[in-house]
């Protein structure tokens, strides 16, 4: 049996331990490719969870914020992003070292968070990020409705959610080959919207709106929201043994990866921003729709709705399961009522976490109900970005470092990280915060039962 201890970590004495570890699955899926992935292979895959339904929805808030300076602020996000991306794969790196049987996932941080900072802090971690993969899924929801039943979003997003929650749990595992094929669409479709848009910019009308100033408060809040966009570089990040030579191969496929995204995102920016302008994007639910109309015989139109329902399934589905697992987790370290855990066989041998993904599923259908799209876009990058400083401030702590991943760099990320958050709109700020208290609140108000025997195993 492995073990992981905090002296491990830091060269600190370990302090007593609490429940056994377990490793939830990653914004992506819960599981790792059969065939370890080449580094051609691995950015191939890291650009499949970073592009995704995200890019039909985010632009238009963060025009709003930043106006004609949505590239710098698309920059920033993606600089934010790197940084974090590199701490995440440190922070991964670390405990797949220490544990060999360690699967990997978006969850590494709470993972280090319990050895490193205690129990509580592990609970927080961890909470946040469960709200950061149940807003992210309203997000894509409402993204889904906005696109594929205009006339009625938010009964298109509840259709959403149920059925992919029944695929989840019906069982249904999404391969590589999917992600592959749904990655290889969006991305053909993307680009040729951006033909588009450039195309018809020069033949739209001035259109009416009070103009937006750039600002440096705006930059950073558009970057605050623009951060949702790069979220997925967390599966990249933690992949570790499925990729051949992570130690080599990761450092290199997640900047390749952020990068290919951040070109496509800024073309995508650029090309709305000439089409609309500032003002008219931002009040636009549903931006890439009327542009493709211009196509004719509806080609257009039918393209980027398959796209947008592609992209938004594919995340629903994923985000859901992500979600199920995460909490059923921590109801097996008692940070969550023992409800959570409950579980069924499923088809490839792994339990599914039933009673989990179905209250998940029902929160995500009460945000849809209640929030807006715009709202929820700022909810969700704030516990993405608090989350992301978790793990940046974790990889800080490690003894286990390497030469191109120093202490200035998680300094950075967190930094980074915490600026981009506090830049949000107040509301959304407010909100998460106040969610975020309460469960720790709650969580504190319970005392954890005393292990006889800690097992610090995963």
């Amino acid at each position: 049996m492995n073990t992981l201890s905090p002296s491990e970590f830091t060269g600190e004495p370990p302090p007593t331990l609490p429940s056994p570890y377990r490793l939830e699955g990653h914004l992506s899926g819960n599981t790792q490719p059969r065939v370890p992935l080449g580094g051609f292979d691995a950015t191939t895959a890291g650009i499949g969870s970073i592009v995704g339904a995200g890019a039909f929805v985010a632009f238009s808030p963060a025009a709003a914020a930043a106006g004609p300076a949505l590239a710098l602020s698309l920059g920033i996000a993606a600089f934010v992003a790197l940084l974090c991306a590199m701490s995440t794969f440190q922070l991964s790196r670390a405990v797949s070292r220490r544990l060999p049987e360690d699967r990997g996932g978006d969850a590494t941080a709470r993972t280090a968070a319990r050895i490193l900072l205690g129990p509580y802090s592990g609970f927080f971690s961890g909470f946040t990020l469960l709200w950061g993969l149940l807003l992210s899924t309203a997000v894509l929801a409402l993204a889904f409705g906005a696109y594929i039943v205009p006339e009625h979003p938010v009964a298109g997003a509840v259709g959403a959610v149920v059925l992919m929650s029944a695929v989840n749990l019906a069982g249904v595992n999404r391969g590589n080959w999917a992600t592959r094929f749904i990655l290889a669409f969006v991305f053909a479709i993307l680009a040729f919207t951006v033909v588009v848009l450039f195309n018809e910019a020069p033949n739209q009308p001035v259109r009416v709106g009070a103009e937006i100033e750039p600002s440096a408060a705006g930059m950073l809040q558009g970057a605050g929201l623009l951060f949702f966009l790069f979220s997925g570089y967390t599966k990249l990040a933690t992949l570790g043994k499925g990729v051949r030579n992570p130690s080599r191969n990761l450092p290199l496929a997640i900047p390749a990866a952020i990068a290919v995204s951040f070109v496509l995102y800024l073309l995508m920016g650029q090309s709305l921003l000439a089409y609309y302008g500032p003002a008219a994007l931002a009040a636009e639910p549903a931006p890439l729709l009327e542009p493709l109309q211009s196509v004719g015989a509806n080609v257009g139109t039918g393209a980027i709705v398959l796209a947008a329902a592609a992209a938004a399934l594919g995340g629903i589905w994923v985000l859901l399961e992500s979600a199920g697992r995460t909490a059923a987790a921590m109801a097996a370290d008692r940070d969550l009522p023992s409800l959570f855990g409950r579980s069924r066989p499923g088809r490839a041998g792994s339990d599914i976490p039933w009673a989990a993904e179905i209250s998940g599923a029902a929160v995500v259908i009460v945000l849809v109900l209640i929030g807006d799209l715009d709202g929820l876009i700022g909810m969700a990058s704030f516990a993405l970005l608090f989350y992301a400083a978790i793990t940046t401030v974790c990889a800080f702590m490690l003894k286990d470092r390497s030469r191109y991943a120093p202490r200035a760099l998680n300094v950075a990320g967190t930094a980074g990280a915490l600026l981009l958050a506090l830049a949000l709109p107040p509301l959304s700020i407010s909100l998460m915060l106040i969610i975020l208290v309460a469960g720790l609140v709650v969580r504190l108000s319970f005392r954890r039962p005393r292990s006889t025997k800690p097992d610090p195993t995963l």
